[in-house]
């Protein structure tokens, strides 16, 4: 039995040629056909169950430590209670920023200062929605009352924080209070 190639006969040397042709050529694009696109499926499925299973383990830390981070979380919201007390009301920044002011005038004027000038900054909105409030203060005293002044600043219910501080002579061509000194003072609060 002779095979017809386009109306021309085969030879068997042909033929064979054709068989290891053949032979060769299936299990190539066998590999490339089926094989390769078959591993790279394979691959890609590992990876994405690599990272599966690392999601995995990460939730699996999370749902561990959940009692951990529930008692930090009741911790921080007695602590937030507790400063809270300490801040002022942030509803409006001027208010709040005035009763500062306020409060530290009082403080230096009670510790025996004559206050000369108050200024207010603008807020300063911090994560969590923390208002800082700023003030510079200047006063006039002897050296007992400025340190009583930063006594009652520190002891004061509310959270005070000095950043600036200057003492120096009070001048002489101005007003004086006996033996007396300039003070000047940075000082913020916070407001929530």
């Amino acid at each position: 039995m002779r095979a017809t190639l386009l109306g021309n006969s085969v030879s068997s040397r042909d033929r064979r040629a054709l068989r290891v042709g053949l032979f060769v050529a299936a299990p190539a694009l066998l590999h490339i056909l089926v094989v390769r696109p078959y591993v790279a499926a394979l691959r890609r499925l590992g990876e994405e169950v690599r990272g599966q299973r690392a999601l995995l383990a990460s939730e699996e830390k999370a749902l561990t430590s959940l009692p951990m981070v529930k008692a930090e979380l009741r911790l921080a919201a007695k602590e937030g209670g507790r400063v809270a007390g300490r801040t002022y009301n942030a509803s409006d920044t001027a208010l709040a920023t005035t009763a500062l002011g306020r409060d530290v005038a009082t403080s230096l004027q009670d510790a025996g200062l004559a206050i000369q000038r108050v200024e207010m900054r603008d807020s300063v909105t911090h994560r969590g929605g923390l208002e800082e409030l700023t003030i510079d203060i200047r006063a006039q005293g002897g050296f007992a009352a400025i340190l009583d002044a930063l006594v009652r600043l520190e002891r004061n219910p509310r959270l005070i924080q000095v950043s600036r501080l200057s003492i120096d002579r009070a001048s002489v061509g101005g007003p004086t209070i006996g033996d007396s000194l300039s003070f000047l003072a940075v000082v913020h609060g916070y407001a929530k």
